[in-house]
């Protein structure tokens, strides 16, 4: 670290997001992914080997500037359950000397609880002001695949003498599998409106190459795991007002003069999986 103490880093930090950002969409991103940086190197030295990082951030990670912005961190805690809490509470009064302090409390539960899930509120303060709040999702797998990578974070904080941290990630093979099952899924006997799953997956198509191999793999077990609905082997077409807005408005349909373009992914992403979306 190079600054002698807080107020002055804070500073200096708030500066360069702002110098460094086109707009307030991407100041905020950075803001967040700072946040997001320093939570997870203390989670690193205090419960190393004991979770992975997966969701949106992950792809974040991958796929940089053309990924979505998140608000939140998925991670899969790979421990028992009963250790979860402490861990966190010991990664909060870590002190990584980056003037960083953070605060861990119990929140609501995810949407999604398929396996049995945990939701935490975390608080990020600077020189005795809050920076940025955030969600933190924790998942857990009973079994599965364990594909694993190493990604390093970005070097937003580089100028003030702190490295990116390496991360254990969730393999994008098992990605693509979980963001497919997420958006093939039913709820009630509608279908789904997680669009944005949809998004990431033809960002995934265009910036990378799954292994066919393990993606088929990784496919069908996250559908035997989850044991909601099978693995599909075609998909409908995605409606353009879903696309839009996330969801249909009552009574509406898509102009049928301009149909949408179907998003077709990389064959190689098909290669020996015969789905196709």
């Amino acid at each position: 670290m190079r600054y002698e103490d807080a107020r002055a880093f804070r500073m200096a930090l708030e500066q360069r997001l702002k110098d460094g950002a086109a707009d307030g969409a991407a100041l905020a991103r950075d803001r967040k992914r700072v946040a997001f940086d320093r939570l997870l190197a203390r989670l690193g030295r205090v419960a190393a080997g004991r979770w992975l990082l997966k969701g949106g951030f992950a792809l974040d990670l991958r796929l940089a500037a053309r990924a979505r912005s998140t608000k939140d961190i998925d991670i899969e805690w790979r421990d028992a359950e009963e250790e979860l809490l402490d861990a966190l509470l010991d990664a909060a009064d870590f002190d990584a000397g980056d003037f960083f302090v953070f605060g861990v409390e119990r929140a609501g539960a995810p949407e999604d609880r398929l396996g049995g899930a945990h939701r935490f509120r975390v608080s990020a303060s600077l020189a005795g002001r809050p920076f940025e709040t955030f969600l933190l999702d924790v998942g857990f797998r009973a079994g599965g695949p364990a594909g694993v990578e190493t990604l390093r974070t970005g070097d937003l904080l580089a100028f003030a003498g702190i490295d990116p941290v390496e991360i254990e990630v969730v393999g994008l093979e098992l990605q693509v599998a979980e963001k497919l099952h997420a958006y093939t899924r039913t709820y009630e006997g509608r279908g789904s409106t997680r669009t944005k799953d949809l998004v990431d997956l033809a960002l995934i198509a265009e910036l990378s190459t799954p292994g066919a191999a393990a993606l088929r793999h990784g496919i069908e077990a996250i559908f035997s795991l989850r044991g909601t609905h099978p693995a599909p082997t075609r998909h409908r077409r995605p409606s353009l007002l879903r696309l839009r807005s996330g969801r249909r408005p009552t009574g509406a349909s898509p102009r049928r003069s301009a149909p949408p373009r179907p998003w077709r992914p990389d064959t190689r992403m098909q290669r020996p999986y015969s789905t196709r979306f």
